[in-house]
């Protein structure tokens, strides 16, 4: 029906690639490492330790103070030791070798170069939204039409299993 009113009315149909599918699928997964572009692209470079997992208190908003597990992670800038946290309520082996990418002005401004630094946050929650409805908008807009590889034109099957030529001789 709809392709018949786009007929009607001169309308072009546009679908989409699969190469364009998955080219914004990706855009979307790398979404939350975008976040820290600036940090990835000219900040400056560390290996840190991580330490204990230990209590937080985290302030997500003015005035709401909350308590999460952290690891500590330390690391070197220059020659002064600096102390950050690992991604909330996920806890890594004490003694493991991260990478870090710090802002030299202000190391406190840094990154954990950890998947679980990167994804399990809660701007992931914005990423998965994005992949669904990116997913239903491409499976719904994006124009099919079924094709006969055999070119055969047999009779549709009865809900019995025998075609209609059979029941009737």
């Amino acid at each position: 029906m709809f392709l018949k009113i786009c007929v009607l009315l001169n309308m072009k149909i546009y679908s989409i690639s699969k190469f364009a599918f998955w080219g914004i699928c990706l855009l979307i997964l790398l979404l939350p490492v975008s976040r820290h572009w600036r940090l990835l692209s000219f900040g400056g470079k560390s290996s840190g330790t991580v330490l204990e997992y230990s209590l937080l208190l985290h302030e997500p908003r003015v005035g709401e103070n909350t308590l999460h597990y952290a690891n500590r992670v330390e690391f070197q800038v220059g020659d002064s030791a600096c102390i950050t946290h690992g991604p909330l309520d996920f806890e890594m082996r004490p003694g493991r070798s991260v990478r870090i990418r710090f802002d030299p002005a202000n190391p406190s401004d840094n990154c954990l170069l950890t998947f679980a630094a990167f994804y399990l946050h809660s701007y992931t929650t914005l990423t998965v939204c994005l992949l669904i409805l990116w997913g239903a908008f491409y499976l719904s807009f994006n124009y099919y039409q079924k094709s006969s590889r055999s070119g055969s034109r047999t009779p549709a099957r009865s809900p019995y299993g025998r075609r209609n030529s059979e029941l009737n001789p």
